[in-house]
């Protein structure tokens, strides 16, 4: 694994999207089969970066939809995708509790294409 790549995250999220379109998709996340205990109640932040630097954000207050389902928590993505976005980017989706208690669910890497 390239260092740049090692994450103390929970799990690992790869992928590609479309750029200059609406981005939709749903990922489940589950936590011993079970949904996330308190995930509609906190604020969940999925980052793009590229040298360390903040691309893009969705939050679960624009951009992500956070629901229950019977074996895990759902996120639903639907947003437009910036046309500045183009090429590989870090991915890290996090949840922040009421308690301020930070959880780093998945790192990996999102390609944007044209």
């Amino acid at each position: 694994m390239q260092a740049s790549l090692q994450s103390g995250a929970k799990g690992i999220v790869y992928g590609t999207v479309s750029k200059d379109a609406t981005w939709i998709e749903t990922v489940q996340i589950s936590q011993n089969n079970l949904p996330i205990d308190g995930a509609t109640t906190s604020t969940w932040t999925f980052t793009f970066r590229r040298c360390g630097s903040i691309e893009w954000t969705l939050t679960s207050s624009d951009g992500m939809t956070i629901t229950q389902g019977d074996i895990g928590t759902l996120i639903a993505i639907s947003k437009d995708v910036p046309s500045n976005l183009c090429g590989v980017y870090h991915a890290d989706l996090k949840e922040t509790r009421a308690d301020d208690t930070v959880v780093h669910w998945l790192h990996g890497t999102v390609t944007f294409n044209d």
